[in-house]
């Protein structure tokens, strides 16, 4: 089973997300993107109990990764992944995956 690794337990998670569905890959810009989007994906709780958000960069080639968690119809939710990685191309190792279940660990 391929790997999602999360530096926190962002709010976003619903519950049974160890376990995600990939549905969809969308190539996007940061720059493109609402603040209020980044700001659902990017919030998480830290260890004082306080809001804090990932930083990401202010603009560059993204892409969003549409799950499914659990067995649940409903329970939608999204990672904003960088297009490229230490191994390459991560879009089309993302596309080419896409129905594949994902396990999603926090690190």
């Amino acid at each position: 089973m391929k790997t999602i690794k999360f530096s926190h337990r962002y709010k976003k998670m619903p519950r049974d997300f160890e376990k995600s569905r990939l549905l969809e890959v969308l190539p996007v810009r940061l720059e493109d993107l609402s603040i209020q989007f980044l700001t659902y994906d990017t919030i998480f709780t830290d260890s004082d109990g306080e809001d804090n958000y990932y930083n990401l960069p202010s603009k560059g080639d993204y892409m969003i990764l549409l799950l499914r968690a659990g067995s649940g119809q409903r329970d939608i939710w999204t990672t904003i992944r960088s297009q490229w990685g230490k191994s390459g191309n991560k879009l089309e190792y993302y596309r080419g995956a896409i129905g594949e279940i994902f396990e999603c660990k926090i690190l």
